[in-house]
């Protein structure tokens, strides 16, 4: 399978998976979740869902909201896209974006 052809299947993925959420997930007050990136297999059986949560002190419970609601989420992405075959999606906590933060703050010290 081409790269740019799942390319365009993960931002597919991203985009509709992300209205899917929105619409159907209900989370505690105050938390955002955010799908950072998609990666699907070559074979496009697999896709893995990274996303991001903040505040960082609710990833557990809102990964666990998404994982519980997982065969809801597959289901409705299934009717919204026009594939022969829906990857099959799981959700990883993207720490990118902590980890950036984490040496923002060694430089700021470093800086002082």
């Amino acid at each position: 399978m081409s790269s740019t052809r799942i390319e365009q299947v993960n931002e597919l993925i991203q985009q509709e998976l992300g209205k899917i959420i929105l619409e159907n997930i209900e989370f505690e007050p105050g938390v955002l979740v955010t799908i950072t990136h998609v990666s699907t297999s070559d074979t496009l059986e697999n896709a893995t869902v990274w996303i991001s949560i903040f505040p960082e002190g609710k990833t557990g419970s809102s990964l666990e909201t998404l994982n519980k609601e997982i065969g809801h989420l597959q289901k409705f992405l299934n009717r919204k896209l026009f594939l022969k075959f829906v990857p099959k999606i799981a959700f990883k906590v993207d720490t990118s974006e902590v980890y950036a933060s984490e040496i923002e703050e060694v430089f700021k010290k470093i800086e002082e």
